[in-house]
């Protein structure tokens, strides 16, 4: 089998090379129909790498760059896997699809699924190929469903409103991947939503968080008055005076009648509708807790 590549020397490059013409216009031909998936071949001979377009958005590539470049945009804990599979497929001759981390600026994390099929001849690997697809989707919709599973139980066993904040908090961050997130209860009088659970890299990047007023015009008060979430896509625009620090972006979505779950990004437009919606339904099982607790409480007091 081949040598492994020397993948720092190895460069991105956007035009098809003549080689390559006739099997990428087949498998272009397959791919067409299927949206959001990006091509890419690697001939392992002159150590070139070919990205289609889209390929090349879904890892945010404008500009030729080496591979160690494009791999270095994965989350560090995967960034030598792929270099361990890459060379293992060249060396080999060994197929692979992985899942890994892509957070480029965002805390967010993105995932990104990429497959390899080695092209062998003469018993020499000459070719990688495959596909890049976004699957952040998927994968948040695999979260929904692990969150309903774990949190749900766990809320199971609490007996107090700060054990509910608790948990939510760290679903937040460790199943949703919502690192900045911010859990307010309102108070017995219903007047102050009160700062109950902050993630460490929520207080690392905004500060200590503040109470709020539930009449005053911030968005987590507002969302708890109308039970409406909301995304907001740069704080620059949001009319208030409290500080969030280096958070650009945020969300918010209510826990029932019980207060607020916000989260936060540090960069513009990091959230979408999905992550609102996963928000929400953590916010759901929280509101359905502490109402349990409540009404434990009231009847052990009868």
């Amino acid at each position: 089998m081949a040598n492994s590549p020397d993948w720092n020397r190895t460069e991105v490059s956007s035009t098809v090379p003549p080689a390559f013409e006739r099997r990428t216009a087949e498998m272009l031909t397959t791919l067409q129909q299927l949206a959001g998936i990006g091509l890419w071949l690697y001939n392992v001979r002159d150590e070139k790498l070919w990205f289609s377009k889209k390929a090349r958005q879904i890892h945010g590539l404008d500009t030729a760059q080496s591979v160690l470049d494009v791999i270095e945009q994965y989350a560090e804990t995967d960034q030598q896997y792929v270099l361990e599979r890459l060379s293992e497929a060249v060396e080999h001759g060994e197929p692979f699809s992985v899942d890994v981390g892509y957070a480029n600026e965002r805390t967010t994390e993105r995932t990104i699924r990429l497959r390899c099929e080695p092209i062998i001849e003469n018993s020499q690997t000459v070719m990688l190929q495959g596909i890049v697809r976004d699957v952040t989707d998927l994968k948040r919709q695999e979260q929904r469903i692990e969150i309903l599973r774990r949190t749900s139980q766990e809320l199971r066993n609490t007996s107090s409103k700060e054990e509910v904040a608790e948990i939510l908090a760290d679903a937040a961050k460790n199943i949703l991947g919502l690192v900045n997130t911010t859990v307010r209860l309102v108070d017995e009088n219903r007047n102050v939503l009160q700062t109950i659970e902050a993630t460490e890299e929520c207080l690392e990047r905004a500060g200590d968080r503040p109470n709020y007023a539930v009449t005053e015009d911030t968005p987590a008060a507002r969302t708890y008055r109308t039970g409406e979430p909301e995304i907001h896509p740069d704080h620059e625009y949001t009319e208030d005076d409290h500080s969030r620090g280096v958070l650009r972006s945020g969300l918010y979505v209510p826990i029932g009648s019980h207060g607020i779950l916000s989260a936060g990004d540090v960069v513009v437009d990091a959230f979408e509708e999905h992550d609102l919606e996963a928000a929400s339904l953590l916010g759901e099982l929280g509101a359905e807790a502490i109402t349990r607790i409540g009404w434990v409480k009231r009847s052990r007091a009868i």
